[in-house]
Parts: structure tokens; C-alpha cells; sequence
């Protein structure tokens, strides 16, 4: 099943304004896609940009899926429905909820004959009036064959079918604006999936004191090589100390710029373009691995039409340590995202956008270590989304959190091969397409094995798994594979929800056994097949996992008697049975609410669900705030904004209204996401009431520490209560003189 058999293989983000002296960057709220809003429950990117889907817009073309059949427009289309124009006058119209001056069409027109490149105007109507003509193109995109694929349809078995192409319409749109994409004079039928429409901020200036790459003989225009400019750029940069801005411009760029101890800035991810064949910013390889590299707010876009894992073509590459980060980067049409070659030691991966990969979007390659990979938005994949691969040295201590990534062509959404102490946090992950999961753990491809806790923690998975199509079996939403040795390190999952399966939500396979799994809190609503599919020995313990719309008759599949043993704590309900099925791998059947083969439509999360926030959005007051910073921040599901209590008068407090009285069993505090909030420990108390008044301990005074380099996020268990009115009572912040928090969620277990 392997998709990865050489060593060298190759939505959700916020946009960050720099200060750029110290670069310390600050978020700006954002709005969830509309795809996964009703699901995400705050799990995954924050977005700069709305996204539409094409099938619920107005259209007088064809709306095409339900389906999850590899290598077809609907199930490689978000949500496996998308609209296909074809023929002219054909359109799909979307009207604004939000303002916006720029849009991102995913998209897909045919192949041509013998694989040969050509492009194709799509029509862009603002309001009826023509605004502009988009230039469609099946360039990067119609793959063919086997692994490593090739662009010959005569070897069939297509996939990788869209791309993405992106425009500013010159002036900003108002809300309400209706935006319509035609067929004027195509030859060719369009099928359009999403568009995400967003406000792009004006270029960013130079700073003072910086050096710009145009001074050094870059050109901003494109037509001469600007790559051995922005070399001697970059060396001059970091020998005098001073930031290297990148004016707005399209640079060509037809090799690997590499970096070290540098700050490199450009005007924005829509305005500063580095684009050529071999394009590629990298650091110098271990032993001795680049740091203290910050990269932020420019693009690199490739010319990557072919899967050759012999090429060095990945837009970040190389060893960047040190306290390196790469922040607000638009990554497409290159082999990888980022493919980082270890040991090294300290780096953030944040706020970035990648594209239309001919491989992973990010791979943390042999002995990586301390690396937080955060509030990234991944679409378009041909490998895994996500990697860790410990060949040779474990990646240790690493955490991806609040990621999407969204269609993986090839692979997982998100796999750990090996390694130790590692986190996946706060994601969410969507329509695997072939030989992968939605969340993978595995002891494969010669990776050092797996130990230490790994945590898997409040991610959700939709319509995740696949029918592989070498083994003829489904691959589970959450898998964990033994195939180079047992897998006994601890794997913790929790707070999970497994959402519309394409076949089982868990599965153990492969090789050696698979034990010290950990499930708590684990919601599966809906998967083809089985709840759980056990395919080799050991054991797991399971407490508070539910299961509903299970597609098989029985819920679990093994042939394997005693060798794998379920040890049941309270709280599981509609997946256990004491007799497993053993036989022919059945057909799937889909019973999640709104499938049926036709549409797969998530229901929207309410408060009686025990998954809900049931602090989002509800009344809330507090002892005291400081200038902007009131109460309300702390509900309003936006990790930027923020509570503070006044300053230097402990004991303060903040109090929600759950409206009635909930049971409440877990909540989550967070502070803002971002490394320019150092890690401080707030000392606090829990109380609760029924009336609004008369309030009792539920939680005793204790010191919680937030960390940036893990999200900034603490998950507090609740001894059962029934409650109407919650408060924190704050009375120490090692980090600031009052109480602070930009999140605060509640719930019922």
C-alpha cells in the first residue's frame, strides 16, 4: 500500500502583519470556509477568505455527486459535489456575505489529447457587468498510471483533476454583490468546485532600514532571471543584520535561494511572487542546518508538472532550525510544500497557504525536533498533507494543531511514521481521495519506532478513509499500521470526531500488533462500513466512544479471536459486539444523514450535542476589562481577540451564561495562537451556579500553563456538574498582571 516507496517523496490561515524589527507577527480574525463551518467547531485554520461551494450557489449548469469513486471530478470536488459548465452561456453565481476584492477559484477543465498543455478563459461578471476573464489551464493538473505517475492518459487510472488560479477584481466588492462565472467562447466544459472570496490588505511598505532585493538587480517585471540578484541579496541581508524586503513584483527565479540567519519580507502572499522551474528557498542541510530564518509574506510558485522524487523542486526546503519560521507564505505548483531534511531544532510553520502539490505539503524528514506547524490551510495534495518521517533519527516533540487540509490526492491527510512525543492537535481534515486516512500512525517505510505518548487530540476527520485499491479493503478514517515492527508506544486519542467515513472510522493493520491505544471522547456519526476494523493483534481501551450511522450490519470486523483484546470503560454506546464479523469485505452503505449516494450534507452542531460549545456565542460579564479587551472576546470562537481583566487587581473574574442548566464535564481555555504570546502559567478557580447568584467550588484554585509552542491551549477535565452560570475567578498570570483568555469553550463531556 506504500505511496511513498523512495526515501526522497514528496482550508484556515491567517494573515499576519509583520513588525517587522523583531518580526513578531499579529493575527487578524477570519472567517471559518462555509464548507466545514457547521463541523469545525473551531477545529482547524482561521481563513483569510470565504469559501462558496460551486453546487450551492445559483447555476444553470450541472451539479455532479454524490461520489466517492477515485479518479472522478465529484469525489476529488470538496464535499464530492461540484458544478460542471458546459457549453457557452453556462454559470454558477455566487453572492457575497462578506466584502471582497480578490477571489480563488478550484477548478478543473479537461485533458487534452496525448496529455498536451492548453488553457481555456473562464468569464468573471461582477453585477451583471463584465469585470475580467480568468485563464483556466490543465497544465498542472491530470495525472496518470501508477506510482510515480506519469502525464499519458493511455495509462489511465486518472486523478489530481483541478487546480487553483487566483485574480483581484481592482476594486472591493460590497457584501451582496453577486459574482457570476461564465462560459463565454470556451470549446471545453468547466467544472467549478469552490471559490474563496477575501479582502487583501494593501501591499505591505519596506521597512526602515531594510535592503530590497530590486537594489541588488532584481526584477520585478519577470523577464530577466532575478535568482543570483536575490542571492547576493539575501548574503548581504544577513551579514549587515538587516531585513530583505521583496517589492511587489513577479521575480523569476529558476533555482534554490538559500537562507541563513535572515529575515526575508515581501509586500504581501498576492503581491511579492517568486515563480520559475526550480524555484525554492532552503536552508543549509545538516550538520550544520540554517537558523534564525524568517521568511514571511511573499509567494512561491512553481512549474512542477510531473511526480519525479529525484528532483529537488519543493518551495521550502533544506534544514531551517534555530528559531527559524516561515509565516504567511503562498506555496503552489511545486513537488512539495515544504520538505524539510533533518536533524535539526527549532522551527514554526504558520499561517501559510499550500497549493496544488505534485506531492506532501509538508514533510518533516529524519530527527526533527521542537517544530509547531500551525493555522496552515492545505489543499490539493498529491502525498500526505502532513508528515512526520522519522528515517534514520526520530522526529520528536513536534506539534501540527489547527491545520485543514483538505484533499489529499494520494495518501493521509495527516501521518506520523514513527518518532516519539508527538502532538496532532485541533485539526480538521477532509476527502481523502486513494491509499490513505484521514489520521495515520504507522511503524512503515524503515521509520525509527514509534514511542513515547503520541497525542491525537480534538481533530475531526470528514468523510475520510478509502476503498484501497491494491488490497481491495477500506482504509480507516484512523489507522494505526505495525507493518516494520510492533506499534506499543502510547497513542492517546481523544475528544475526536470521525464524521462520515468513506469505509471504518478506526482500523489496526498490518504486520507486527498494535496495542497501548488510548480512545476517550471519540464520536463516530456516520463511516461506509465498520466502526472499527481489526486486522492485526493487541489491544486498545475505549471509554466514552460513540458510534451512529454505522453503514455494516455488525459494527466491528476481526478474524482475529482473542489476539486483540477491548477493554471498555464507561460511557460507550452503538459500536461494541461481543462476536465480531468475519467474511467478504462488504460493499459500503452509507446511512449518515443527507447521504444516500446523492449528497452529503454534515448537520449542523447544536447544544445538545455533547461535542458543542455551549459557550460560544452566549452572555458573558467580568469583574473588569482593559481598553478593548472586554468579555465578549472570550466567546465569540475568534482566537485573536481577547479578555483582560484590569491590570494589577487580583482577584478577577469572567462569567457565562449557558442560557439553562447544562451538564457540563470539560472545558477548553486558550490564549491567542500567536509565538508573540510567551508561555505564562494563570492560576485560577471554578465555580458555578443554577441561579446567578449563589455560586459553589466546582474546581479548586490550580496553575495552568499556556504555551505557544503548543497551541496555547488548556483542556480542563470537569468533575460532572449541572450548571447554569460558569466563572473563572483569576488570581496570578506569570505573564501579565491580570487575567487573560481569547477562548473560552464549555463542554458536556
Amino acid at each position: 500500500m506504500s505511496a511513498h516507496p523512495t526515501p526522497l517523496r514528496a482550508a484556515a490561515l491567517g494573515i499576519g502583519a509583520a513588525a517587522l524589527a523583531g518580526l513578531a507577527f499579529t493575527a487578524i480574525p477570519q472567517t471559518i470556509p462555509t464548507a466545514s463551518a457547521a463541523i469545525a467547531g473551531g477545529r482547524g485554520a482561521t481563513v483569510p477568505f470565504t469559501e462558496y461551494e460551486a453546487e450551492s450557489a445559483a447555476t444553470n449548469g450541472s451539479v455532479i455527486g454524490m461520489d466517492r469513486t477515485a479518479g472522478t471530478l465529484a469525489s476529488e470536488a470538496s464535499g464530492r459535489k461540484a458544478v460542471t459548465l458546459s457549453g457557452n452561456g453556462k454559470y454558477v453565481e455566487f453572492t457575497l456575505t462578506a466584502p471582497a476584492n480578490a477571489v480563488t477559484v478550484h477548478y478543473s477543465v479537461p485533458d487534452a489529447a496525448g496529455g498536451a498543455n492548453y488553457t481555456s478563459p473562464l468569464a468573471v461578471y461582477v453585477n451583471g457587468a463584465k469585470n475580467q476573464d480568468l485563464t483556466l489551464t490543465n497544465k498542472y493538473s491530470w495525472y496518470y498510471g501508477s506510482y510515480p505517475f506519469t502525464n499519458d492518459p493511455g495509462q489511465g487510472k486518472q486523478h489530481h483533476l483541478y487546480d487553483d488560479v487566483r485574480a483581484m477584481f481592482g476594486s472591493t466588492l460590497a457584501q451582496g454583490t453577486r459574482v457570476r462565472l461564465q462560459l463565454d467562447a470556451s470549446s471545453v466544459p468547466v467544472t467549478v468546485d469552490t471559490a474563496d472570496f477575501e479582502s487583501v490588505a494593501a501591499p505591505i511598505g519596506q521597512p526602515a532600514g531594510s535592503l530590497s532585493v530590486t537594489s541588488y538587480g532584481a526584477d520585478p517585471s519577470g523577464a530577466a532571471d532575478s535568482g543570483q540578484a536575490i542571492t547576493n541579496a539575501v548574503n548581504a541581508a544577513s551579514a549587515q543584520g538587516k531585513v530583505l524586503y521583496i517589492p511587489p513584483g513577479t521575480y523569476t527565479v529558476n533555482q534554490h535561494i538559500i537562507v541563513n540567519n535572515v529575515t526575508v519580507q515581501g509586500a504581501g502572499q498576492w503581491y511579492s511572487v517568486l515563480h520559475g522551474l526550480g524555484v525554492g528557498v532552503y536552508g543549509n542541510y545538516a550538520p550544520n542546518p540554517s537558523g534564525n530564518v524568517k521568511l514571511s509574506d511573499f509567494a512561491i510558485m512553481g512549474e512542477t508538472v510531473e511526480r519525479n522524487d529525484g528532483d529537488q523542486v519543493n518551495a521550502i526546503g533544506g534544514a531551517l532550525g534555530g528559531g527559524s519560521v516561515v509565516a504567511d507564505i503562498w506555496m503552489q505548483h511545486t513537488k512539495c510544500g515544504l520538505w524539510l531534511d533533518g536533524p535539526f531544532d527549532g522551527l514554526t510553520v504558520r499561517d501559510n497557504r499550500i497549493l496544488d502539490m505534485t506531492a506532501d505539503g509538508l514533510n518533516l524528514h529524519n530527527g526533527i525536533s521542537h517544530v509547531t506547524v500551525t493555522n496552515n490551510f492545505l489543499r490539493n495534495l498529491g502525498d500526505d498533507g502532513l508528515a512526520m518521517w522519522s528515517e534514520q533519527n526520530a522526529d520528536h516533540d513536534n506539534t501540527f494543531s489547527f491545520n485543514t487540509v483538505e484533499l489529499p490526492i494520494l495518501a493521509n491527510n495527516i501521518a506520523l511514521y514513527g518518532g516519539r512525543d508527538n502532538s496532532v492537535t485541533d485539526n480538521l481534515l477532509s476527502d481523502t481521495q486513494t491509499q490513505g486516512g484521514g489520521l495515520h500512525v504507522a511503524n512503515r517505510f524503515n521509520a525509527v519506532l514509534l514511542a513515547g505518548t503520541t497525542t491525537l487530540a480534538r481533530n475531526t476527520l470528514v468523510r475520510t478513509g478509502v476503498l484501497d485499491p491494491n488490497w481491495q479493503f477500506g482504509v480507516g478514517a484512523l489507522w494505526f499500521d505495525a507493518q516494520n515492527g510492533a506499534l506499543n508506544g502510547t497513542v492517546n486519542v481523544s475528544d475526536t470526531d470521525l464524521i462520515d467515513s468513506s469505509y471504518e472510522a478506526i482500523q489496526t493493520v498490518e504486520g507486527s500488533t498494535v496495542s497501548n491505544l488510548n480512545f476517550t471522547n471519540v464520536r463516530i456519526d456516520g463511516t461506509g462500513t465498520f466502526a472499527l476494523q481489526l486486522q492485526t493483534g493487541g489491544s486498545a481501551t475505549f471509554a466514552g466512544v460513540t458510534a451512529a450511522h454505522v453503514g455494516a450490519s455488525n459494527p466491528i470486523y476481526s478474524c482475529l479471536g482473542s489476539a486483540f483484546t477491548i477493554n471498555q470503560g464507561a460511557g460507550n454506546s452503538g459500536w461494541y459486539t461481543s462476536t465480531p464479523y468475519c467474511g467478504p469485505w462488504p460493499a459500503p452503505n452509507y446511512t449518515y444523514p443527507g447521504d444516500g449516494g446523492t449528497t452529503t450534507t454534515p448537520p449542523t452542531t447544536t447544544t445538545t450535542e455533547p461535542n458543542a460549545n455551549l459557550a460560544a456565542g452566549k452572555p458573558v460579564s467580568a469583574s473588569g476589562s482593559t481598553q478593548v479587551y472586554g468579555p465578549g472576546n472570550a466567546v465569540d470562537s475568534d482566537a485573536a481577540s481577547y479578555w483582560e481583566s484590569a491590570n494589577n487587581a487580583f482577584p478577577q473574574w469572567i462569567q457565562v451564561d449557558l442560557g439553562s442548566t447544562r451538564t457540563v464535564g470539560r472545558m477548553v481555555l486558550r490564549l491567542p495562537p500567536s509565538s508573540a504570546w510567551g508561555a505564562r502559567t494563570q492560576t485560577l478557580s471554578v465555580s458555578g451556579s443554577t441561579d446567578g447568584s449563589s455560586f459553589s467550588t466546582v474546581l479548586g484554585s490550580a496553575g495552568y500553563r499556556f504555551d505557544p509552542a503548543t497551541g496555547n491551549s488548556v483542556t480542563i477535565p470537569v468533575p460532572a456538574t449541572s450548571q447554569r452560570y460558569l466563572r473563572l475567578t483569576f488570581t496570578g498570570n506569570t505573564g501579565w498582571p491580570a487575567g487573560q483568555l481569547s477562548d473560552w469553550q464549555v463542554y458536556q463531556s
